[in-house]
């Protein structure tokens, strides 16, 4: 099974509700709340890659308020660094292609290791914005846009000219989900609770005008996004399920929304484009723990 699951806990509450399929979750515990200001000094290194596993040179990375820039093998490194505790993130920047997002739970003095695939932005269609239009991606990533529903990002402004649709489908099966996904999978319910959260599917889209401004849907408005459901995963795929976009800012996935399965494909709504993610989400506790041999030496 390559679906990747950040702490040892979760493993063992969703390997506990695989097993017992008319478990009643109503009663399961509603978790704690984010913790957005608890900070703390910690270090990060890592790799970045592009699409065909080739060193990214030349990428700004940031980590708290420090930046790096990655080397000829797309190494970076931070030392010291002041971030908050429970979601740092370091994130990555580079021409052509969307962000690349690790969020981690910083430890004092501990250094933490990533290797990010960056996903490249490619612009999969266009259409006019004071007419709506479809934009269709081979594997079944398909967003449907009313008209007259985009406006500038930076201004608010009413947006009525040619759209450009950079779009990409994350396969929730991939073996390279950790490296390419935002975050870690852990979320905050529309409850305000964190959750951990099991992936059907993701996909990151961003639009821009003809000036290279970048766009978002309109006030009020919203746009469809439908995913195809991997087969593998198909039979366990629920009929309604959250839809939750990733909020670079905090470094979590937030819950907004619902999607529908209709045949092997899910169908939401949506207000705003960034990353989005359609989940299961559990009730999140952070599990530590140091592994150790025999003799009681660390592993």
């Amino acid at each position: 099974m390559k679906r990747n699951i950040s702490f040892l806990l979760f493993i063992i509450l969703t390997i506990l509700i695989s097993c017992k399929k008319d478990t009643d979750t109503t009663n399961l515990p509603t978790g704690t709340t984010p913790d957005y200001t608890t900070r703390v000094r910690a270090s990060a290194s890592g790799f970045v890659t592009n699409e065909n596993d080739l060193p990214v040179s030349g990428a700004v990375v940031k980590m708290g308020i420090s930046s790096a820039t990655t080397d000829s093998k797309g190494y970076f490194s931070f030392t010291d660094v002041d971030v908050v505790k429970q979601s740092a993130t370091v994130t990555v920047e580079y021409g052509g292609y969307f962000k690349g997002i690790k969020t981690f739970i910083a430890e004092e003095g501990k250094t933490v290791f990533f290797r990010l695939k960056l996903l490249r932005k490619n612009i999969t269609g266009t259409f006019t914005a004071t007419a709506g239009g479809t934009i269709s991606l081979t594997n079944g990533l398909q967003i449907n846009f009313p008209v007259n529903a985009v406006k500038n990002a930076t201004t608010g402004a009413p947006y009525s000219g040619v759209v450009a649709v950079a779009a990409q489908w994350i396969d929730p099966t991939s073996g390279e989900l950790n490296a390419i996904m935002p975050g870690d999978l852990r979320a905050v319910n529309a409850n305000g609770y964190m959750n951990q959260l099991t992936t059907y599917g993701m996909a990151a889209v961003e639009m821009t005008g003809t000036g290279g401004e970048l766009l978002q849907i309109a006030d009020g408005k919203e746009a469809s996004l439908k995913m195809n459901i991997p087969s593998g995963i198909a039979a366990s795929a629920p009929a309604s399920i959250p839809l939750w976009y990733f909020d670079e800012a905090k470094g979590l996935w937030m819950e907004e929304g619902i999607a529908t399965k209709t045949g092997n494909t899910y169908s939401g709504s949506v207000s705003h484009f960034s990353f989005w993610n359609a989940d299961l989400g559990y009730p999140y506790v952070y599990f530590n723990a140091t592994i150790t041999n025999s003799a009681g030496v660390a592993v």
